[in-house]
């Protein structure tokens, strides 16, 4: 049964419970005090050095980071992990767990993390791994497509086969590669001009994330000098012959200024030449790159931005070969380049900065938004999708589906899916299972309203519902592999753990602790009054605001207080309009605030500011004096008497769990924690630990 939450709980249960402590050492206490592995011990279990260090580092984020902190950092964390866990444990004990809306949040939370990271883990993950791995090195590679259908009958896959097969016998034998490609490819590019991409089937240089994955894979592990393998794509069958592999040439950010002839003739060509030597001249002499960018380049987009053409990475095949040879030619960071000639005009450029590939973690933001681009990712949770199937039963009910439908065209039945009106009845229709669950046509319906998910159109109506079903099921089986996670994964066991706890800690600290001290008026009242020094006020500017929306109004009142109005008749003299047009303030000003009272605190007393724009209106800030220090009153210095109450109840209630789960730490064994260098960093010295 579940236990009723009382705010007084701790205090009177740990009282009940610790009169029954026992003053002998267990057996479990008594081994710990020989073994020097164990770094604490307490309810009868024992944490050991080697779960201390996998707490410690899952805190901190990594090993390396974890190595080069301190024993006084391994021996204050020991000290609030043991708190920590005693807190839980108290939760436990008073039944938080069993709380009905606990319980519903950590179902919620199940529910709405597991799916993101079965995916991140079993299909994001893997991808990005695989792209950073061959993010650091380029491919030169030429290629002879035979396009087939995904959908192409055995007859004509075979002979699209045996027709490739013959072209890379050609290849082996000794045939020109390029030849066979003008010859062969059905690749249009093939046929292209010289100086075009796709030229007797050479596609230039690439890197991880620009061809589909079957054919970045090959590119990848095909000897450089060799043919690959014959391999198909969405596109048809490929052979590729891998001309080189290098390592990756670093993006750079690059910057121009670009002169266009104004005709084709030689006389317009000089002219621009003679134009951006001008240029290259005024810079040489120390003028600022950026502003005559703005002033001169003829590439307006990237004038307005001082010539900022963005990142440039070189395997580009988008960008004119010559400038990229060029700008990939420079080595100094701000050096102008010299006059370089592309098929857009005369170019000054400037390297503004050479990107460096970063650890595995810090490209992590941008291997995830390349990849979400990527077919590959969405083909990969296909997979995960099918191999979730295959360990369970599935079936559709397609008799159902299509009594549902009735005589809907073929055409349209995904959109009758999605616009169904069925009643309650026909929504409760099961239609398809996976392993012993069972799903509705209701829950189809509902499904197939989210676009997200691709659905194709299909020749035969039973074929379009079957797909439809089909896609449903790929999802719900995911959901099903999500739902087990927590027996199956411990990364994720332990996540789901650390929320459990985190929540029925969080609930304990604010029936027991924060709820308590705020509630408690005796105790603040006997905490304020033996610590009422610590609550003072300092000397504050005392600073008079009077407010208007209208200028003329507030400069009305100013004149009068100019005058000798005082300020209680000032403010009886506003109090008389029922509108409001013109307000008072007082703020008191210890110190600055980074705000608009800040231009009153020098002032000279009596002296105020001129009209400032504030709000919707003017203000004018009068400084009237100094406020001298004072204590603060209990009320107004609440908030910071429950807080350190808060602190006083809190360690009371850590003291008492330590009495009753017989809590002992052993700091001086943390001496060996982290003993290992990261075996990924060369170290020169040993980090000390004292």
């Amino acid at each position: 049964m579940a236990a009723r939450r009382i705010s007084l709980w701790p205090l009177a249960l740990v009282v009940v419970l610790l009169a029954g402590c026992s003053s002998g050492l267990t057996v479990t206490e008594q081994a710990a005090l020989k073994d020097p592995t164990v770094v604490a011990v307490y309810n009868d279990q024992t944490l050991r050095l080697d779960e201390f260090e996998e707490r410690y580092e899952r805190t901190v984020g990594s090993y390396e980071a974890a190595y080069e902190d301190s024993l006084t950092d391994y021996q204050e964390f020991l000290e609030r992990y043991i708190n920590f866990r005693l807190k839980v444990l108290a939760a436990d004990s008073a039944g938080y767990t069993q709380d009905p809306s606990i319980m519903t949040e950590i179902n919620n939370y199940r529910t709405s993390f597991a799916k993101p990271y079965l995916i991140d883990k079993e299909v994001m993950n893997p991808i990005l791994s695989d792209l950073y791995k061959k993010s650091t090195e380029m491919v030169e590679a030429s290629h002879i497509l035979l396009r087939l259908s995904q959908v192409a009958s055995p007859e004509d896959t075979l002979a699209a086969y045996e027709k490739m097969a013959a072209i890379r016998d050609s290849v082996v034998n000794g045939t020109d590669f390029g030849d066979l490609a003008v010859r062969n490819s059905e690749d249009p590019s093939s046929r292209n001009a010289q100086a075009n991409p796709g030229y007797r089937g050479h596609l230039g240089i690439f890197t991880a994330g620009r061809m589909v994955k079957p054919f970045e894979d090959q590119a990848y592990t095909t000897p450089v000098g060799e043919v690959s393998p014959i391999f198909r794509t969405q596109f048809g069958y490929h052979i590729l012959y891998v001309h080189d592999r290098r390592e990756r040439v670093p993006d750079i950010r690059i910057a121009h200024i670009m002169i266009r002839p104004k005709g084709q003739t030689a006389a317009d060509s000089m002219q621009a030449r003679e134009r951006i030597q001008g240029l290259k001249t005024r810079l040489d002499d120390g003028e600022d790159f950026d502003k005559l960018a703005m002033e001169f380049s003829e590439e307006r987009n990237s004038a307005t931005r001082g010539g900022d053409l963005g990142y440039l990475r070189y395997d580009n095949t988008n960008v004119d070969a010559a400038f990229r040879e060029a700008a990939f030619a420079m080595e100094e960071i701000d050096k102008i380049s010299d006059i370089v000639i592309s098929q857009y005009g005369f170019h000054l450029l400037k390297i503004t900065e050479r990107k460096v590939l970063g650890t595995f973690e810090e490209e992590y933001d941008a291997l995830k938004q390349t990849a979400s681009r990527l077919p590959r990712l969405r083909q990969a949770e296909m997979g995960l999708a099918k191999e979730s199937r295959a360990r369970y039963v599935a079936t559709i009910d397609t008799t159902a589906l299509l009594g549902i439908i009735g005589e809907e065209d073929p055409q349209r039945v995904l959109t009758a899916v999605r616009t169904a009106t069925a009643s309650d009845s026909v929504r409760a229709i099961p239609v398809a299972t996976l392993g012993d669950s069972t799903y509705t046509y209701g829950q189809l319906a509902e499904f197939a309203k989210n676009p997200e998910y691709l659905i194709r159109n299909m020749q035969t109506k039973q074929d379009q519902l079957v797909e439809i079903a089909d896609v449903f099921l790929d999802q719900a089986a995911i959901s099903h592999e999500a739902a087990l996670l927590e027996t199956r994964d411990e990364d994720f066991r332990l996540i789901m753990e650390e929320f459990r706890d985190g929540l029925v800690l969080f609930k304990l600290m604010e029936d027991s602790v924060w709820t308590a001290a705020a509630e408690d008026s005796s105790g603040l009242e006997a905490y304020y009054q033996a610590h009422k020094d610590n609550y003072q006020f300092p000397d504050r500017s005392r600073i008079i605001e009077i407010y208007s929306y209208s200028d003329s109004l507030l400069q009305d009142a100013v004149t009068r207080v100019e005058n000798g109005l005082s300020w209680t008749e000032l403010h009886a003299y506003v109090a008389r309009d029922s509108l409001q047009e013109v307000l008072l303030d007082t703020i008191l000003v210890a110190g600055p605030t980074n705000s608009v009272y800040d231009q009153a605190v020098d002032l000279a007393e009596g002296a105020h500011t001129e009209a400032i724009p504030y709000r919707t209106g003017y203000i004018v800030l009068f400084n009237d004096g100094i406020e001298p220090a004072r204590p603060k009153t209990l009320e107004e210095a609440r908030a910071e008497v429950v807080n350190d109450y808060q602190k006083v109840l809190e360690d009371r209630m850590v003291e008492r769990l330590r009495r009753l789960y017989r809590a002992r730490t052993f700091p001086e064994r943390l001496q060996n924690a982290f003993s290992e260098p990261p075996s990924s960093t060369s170290l020169s010295m040993t980090t000390s630990k004292e």
